[in-house]
Formats: C-alpha cells, sequence, structure tokens
C-alpha cells in the first residue's frame, strides 16, 4: 500500500507522528499568514502572482492538487482497507519546487481481517463525513487568499473523486477479486451519494467523453477549466488538461490516444 500511495498520489506514511520534514501543517493553510507565505510561494513556482494575475488559478490549482491527498485518502480504504489520519495537525505539506505538492500522515486504523460488511460501510461513511470536514475550511481558506470560486475548486475535487472510482471499477488489475470489486462500488455508492448533501459534494453531475473512436474506459470531463493553461508561456505554456471542458473533442481523442 504504501508504495502504491507514493507512486501514483506523491503521499507517505508517516511513521512517527513528530517525525517529519515537510515544513508545512494543514493548519497553516488555516492561518492567514502562514497561508499567504505559501500560496506565495506555490505562486511563484508556477510564475503566477497571489496578488495579480493568474491569483485565481493559484487557487484553482491548488484544489486540483490536494485532491491528490483526497485520492490517497480513498484508495487506502476502498483497496486496503485502511484509514488514514485527517487531522491538520497530523498532515503534512512539501512543495516540489514546479508548484505541486507532496502529503504525509499517519495511518490511522487497518482492517487486518477485512472488517464486517455493516461495520464497513459505517467506517466508509465515516470516513467520508471527516473529509468534508477537512476539506471545506481548507478549500474556503485558499479561496478567500486567492479569489477563486470554491464551487469551482470543490467541483475540481469532486472530478478526481469521480474519475479515481471510474478507474477502479474498470481496470481488473486494480480490483482482482470479486470481493473487493463489490467493496469499491459499495465505497463509491456512499461517497457519490446525494442524499443529505449540502453545497460541497463529491457526487456533481459530470459528462462522460462520447467519441465514436473512443474505446477506451470511462472518462469524465471536467465542469471548470483549473486555469493551467495560465502557467508559464511559450514553449514551457501548460495548455488545456484531457478533462478540460475549452477542449474539443477532435482534441481530446488525440491527446487520450497519445496517453
Amino acid at each position: 500500500m504504501s508504495e502504491v500511495l507514493q507512486q501514483f498520489f506523491v503521499t507517505t506514511i508517516r511513521a512517527d507522528c513528530n517525525d517529519s520534514k515537510y515544513p508545512f501543517r494543514v493548519k497553516d493553510l488555516l492561518d492567514e499568514e502562514k497561508r499567504d507565505l505559501i500560496l506565495r510561494e506555490q505562486a511563484m513556482q508556477q510564475g503566477l502572482q497571489l496578488d495579480g494575475k493568474g491569483s485565481v488559478a493559484v487557487g484553482t490549482l491548488f484544489a486540483k492538487r490536494y485532491s491528490v491527498l483526497v485520492m490517497a485518502v480513498i484508495s487506502a480504504f476502498s483497496l486496503y482497507d485502511t484509514t488514514l489520519s485527517m487531522v491538520d495537525d497530523d498532515i503534512r505539506l512539501a512543495l516540489n519546487g514546479s508548484g505541486g505538492m507532496r502529503y504525509e500522515t499517519l495511518l490511522e486504523k487497518t482492517f487486518l481481517e477485512g472488517p464486517d460488511p455493516v461495520q464497513r460501510r459505517s467506517e466508509s461513511t465515516l470516513l467520508k463525513k471527516r473529509m468534508l470536514l477537512h476539506l471545506v475550511p481548507v478549500l474556503r481558506a485558499v479561496a478567500i487568499s486567492t479569489g477563486a470560486s470554491d464551487k469551482v475548486m470543490w467541483s475540481l475535487v469532486a472530478h478526481n473523486v469521480q474519475q479515481l472510482y471510474a478507474r477502479m471499477i474498470n481496470d481488473q488489475r486494480i480490483w482482482k477479486t470479486d470481493q473487493r470489486l463489490a467493496q469499491i462500488k459499495e465505497d463509491q455508492s456512499i461517497w457519490l451519494d446525494e442524499q443529505n448533501e449540502n453545497a460541497f459534494t463529491f457526487a456533481m453531475k459530470l459528462n462522460r467523453f462520447d467519441h465514436p473512436e473512443w474505446q477506451g474506459p470511462p472518462f469524465l470531463i471536467r465542469r471548470y477549466c483549473c486555469l493551467a493553461y495560465q502557467v508559464g508561456d511559450g514553449s514551457h505554456t501548460h495548455g488545456y488538461c484531457n478533462s478540460c471542458p475549452k477542449l474539443d473533442s477532435e482534441s481530446r481523442l488525440h491527446n487520450l490516444l497519445q496517453e
């Protein structure tokens, strides 16, 4: 599990709550002065400005990148029956020099023998609630500092959550056994349940890429652009992401077939 989380979600499970070389804690994002220092450094690494052109992009790209941690938490539970800590003081951050982030957190609980189905559903529901309690204040704080829409930021997180589950369910190399597939689908039904949700939901409606020449796995299109195209200039310009709503169908197909 540790290797998978590190490889695909740049997330490390820290053995000791006090042993970390990562310079920031999530709670720093809730302190205006510390948050602005982090975001200003992140903006500079991307050639953007926190107090000028590109400020909104700093916020939207933060949300998109922070969703990687969300996906790590989901993957640990859905694939390995393990819960990772979502306590603000446990999660550490480090910038990677190009605007991205790496993450550390603590392992909270592992069901070595596999939990009872009723217990597992309860644990999955609780994990989702804790994730919402964790995410909402972080995204709102970053939205305040950057001028980004927290609605747009949330949609970027929701897209990656839905795309993650689509990928897990449609790739047998990931789920391997029918029992694991059933557990993944059960977790998906909980995380994408719209009942009793407020404005911050992982279940928002997303369009699926549909093209007669696309025979690959389900591919979801974001509701809003993450503004990554504002990063860089000249030959270093980022361009539109494959899931961007601004990308035309033929260009999206071309990009996907090149992967």
